[in-house]
């Protein structure tokens, strides 16, 4: 017989599973389907940002001009790259669809600057902000990195 089921006392003993933890390298999310709110995907296969397919948004800004800016589509990597035009990464800008010219949707004010905003892009062809990523508008900022909208939502939430 491997053990007793109980223990002295007893009671039931249930055996703890003791899992390994792996320091060092975190798993990598990498998406590889980004929307638009009117269902345009966003990934461009044409166009690489940390060695993976990259997020293609069109940008508007008042000393930046219009342009197109290719974003990380690793959760939480912040790379980009300016495709046309020149942004500047301490400046708010319009973000949109290339394909169509709609706005990304705004989840709520970012805390790097009175007049910057959370957008988001979805993450299927349908609307649904559970199911989204969120970044500001302001590329210095250190939530211009790609969260997934719960998890803004949550720190939002616990900001006092």
């Amino acid at each position: 017989m491997p053990g007793k089921m109980f223990d002295d006392r007893g009671r039931l003993k249930i055996p703890e599973m003791n899992h390994e933890r792996t320091e060092g390298k975190e798993i990598e999310v990498v998406l590889n389907a980004v929307y638009c709110p009117e269902g345009h995907n966003l990934i461009s296969l044409d166009h690489l940002v940390s060695g993976y397919p990259a997020i293609v948004v069109k940008f508007s800004g008042r000393k930046s001009g219009d342009g197109l800016l290719a974003l990380s589509a690793i959760l939480g990597n912040s790379a980009y790259d300016v495709l046309e035009g020149e942004a500047n990464p301490d400046e708010m800008l319009d973000l949109s669809c290339p394909h169509c010219g709609t706005p990304l949707d705004v989840l709520g004010s970012c805390p790097c600057n009175t007049d910057a905003v959370t957008v988001m892009a979805y993450l299927y062809p349908v609307k649904d902000p559970r199911q989204a990523i969120a970044f500001c508008n302001v590329l210095s900022c250190p939530n211009s990195a790609l969260f997934r909208s719960g998890e803004i939502i949550r720190l939002e939430q616990g900001r006092t």
